[in-house]
């Protein structure tokens, strides 16, 4: 009997390991480091996307550009794109002659260069600070030359047993790499520290970004792949794609990443290996996986729905009536998140609507998934205030099923959560305005009629329902750090 139960417990919780591993939770969690061309910009971009990966951290060093000009460009996309969590670093130890291309370069927009300010956090520091937060191991992603991750390795060789591998973009023939000719000696120090290294590389001289490869580009709706085509509208862009002068580069990373059967690894040494794209794989295949993999985080939103459903005819007349327009403005994350929402929470409330707006743009601030934060709400046990945490459960997947999620016994009155991921914690807030424009509506529909009359709910659900459509989650939220 004894023996029975013991195989019984062993056989849960090896199931319980299942289902955790299962649980939503990326294979990748990166550290980028960037030297600022083009094709860095185009790399990034699609690591943001992909529903496979956490990007933990970015740092800027020199290259194509100078690293604070670097430092500025990765800044400006990440803020763009509201993806503000994510830490970034600057290291200044390499210092090189300018390469040709960095006047094209400088001008490539990665996003609003209003928005632009380069960090003052060292990139040595950072990497090791990240490392060591986060609980599983790291893959480190060189887009540039290895100076960053050579002079980490060296500083810290004690955590480098968290170093899953290094990715690097080099050329097959090492020699022949820009990457490897600026800085040949760190090459040596991560060839010699012991950590697994795979050398992407594009085998093809035919393997550009050409007019093919921005129509199928333009036939997704992801906010990532509008932003790259955004950049090569753009004249000099433009003109350089015409000339065949835009080459893909550092997006086989994300492409090898995400999609590793499209590749050949070849061994060279037990630590050392080059990855090319197989024979069998067209251009087209290239392009077309591309495009997949901009789109992918919005698929994986989905568990049980091949499709979520976003047929107007599916939806209730009142509904149907915003779908596209919000769908639009907002995107599909936000749209199932409040569906869902309402669905669970029984009614079009206001405060949930608010919740599960304010736990979408902490997903995307610090660019993960479901399951990702830890959250406690400060919004208690009582509605309608209460009503707040339906809404951060569903739009996050911190429910408390899973265990992710606090209820502190302190009441604040204004919507208020802080959201916690790899040792990084903030809190946000309901702006005031917003507040007093709920309390306004609230009181002017209670004045018009009674709490016990059904048009109160009614005209409740009807506010809901503006604040939905018309609430941009960018601008009603105050988000602060929160020093952990």
């Amino acid at each position: 009997m004894y023996k029975k139960i013991s195989f019984i417990l062993l056989v849960l919780v090896f199931a319980q390991n299942i289902i955790i591993a299962d649980s939503g939770k990326t294979r990748h969690h990166l550290i980028v480091d960037t030297d600022g061309a083009m094709d860095d910009f185009r790399a990034i971009s699609m690591l943001l996307a992909c529903d496979d990966v956490d990007v933990l951290a970015i740092t800027s060093t020199e290259g194509s550009l100078d690293a604070k000009t670097c430092s500025q460009k990765v800044q400006s996309l990440l803020n763009t794109l509201h993806h503000e969590g994510i830490q970034t670093g600057i290291s200044y130890k390499l210092k090189i002659n300018s390469p040709k291309w960095r006047k094209f370069c400088q001008q490539v927009q990665w996003g609003n260069d209003s928005l632009a300010k380069a960090t003052n956090t060292d990139a040595i520091e950072l990497i090791n600070r990240t490392i060591k937060n986060n609980e599983d191991k790291v893959t480190l992603v060189a887009l540039g030359s290895l100076n960053s991750f050579a002079e980490w390795v060296i500083k810290h060789p004690e955590s480098k047993e968290k170093i899953a591998q290094i990715v690097w973009y080099n050329e097959e023939k090492k020699e022949d790499g820009y990457n490897y000719s600026i800085d040949k000696e760190s090459y040596e120090v991560i060839i010699g520290c012991g950590i697994p290294m795979s050398i992407v590389s594009n085998n093809r001289n035919n393997l550009i970004c050409n007019t093919e490869y921005l129509s199928i580009l333009k036939k997704s709706s992801s906010i990532y792949s509008k932003h790259i085509l955004s950049a090569f509208q753009k004249t000099a862009s433009i003109d350089k794609m015409h000339k065949n002068d835009i080459k893909i580069y550092d997006d086989l990373i994300p492409l090898y990443l995400s999609t590793p059967n499209l590749f050949d690894v070849v061994k060279i040494s037990e630590t050392l290996s080059n990855i090319q794209i197989k024979e069998t794989v067209s251009n087209e295949t290239i392009y077309r996986e591309t495009e997949q993999l901009l789109s992918s985080k919005d698929m994986s939103y989905n568990r049980v729905f091949k499709v979520f459903p976003l047929d107007t005819t599916l939806y209730k007349k009142e509904y149907a009536a915003f779908l596209n327009t919000t769908l639009e403005k907002y995107g599909f994350a936000e749209w199932k998140a409040i569906v869902m929402t309402n669905e669970v929470h029984g009614h079009t409330g206001i405060y949930s609507i608010i919740g599960a707006k304010m736990g979408i743009r902490a997903c995307e601030y610090f660019n993960v998934g479901v399951n990702d934060l830890m959250v406690v709400t400060y919004a208690g046990s009582k509605p309608p205030l209460s009503c707040l945490n339906d809404g951060i459960q569903i739009s996050t997947g911190a429910t408390i099923g899973q265990g992710l999620i606090t209820i502190s016994p302190t009441l604040i009155t204004t919507p208020t959560v802080t959201f916690e991921f790899n040792k990084q914690m903030i809190k946000i807030t309901v702006k005031d305005k917003i507040i007093k424009q709920m309390q306004a509506d609230i009181k002017a529909t209670i004045n018009k009629y009674r709490l016990t009359n059904p048009e109160y709910w009614e005209h409740v659900e009807e506010l809901a329902q503006k604040y939905w459509s018309e609430l941009d989650r960018h601008e009603i939220f105050n988000i602060e750090y929160v020093n952990n």
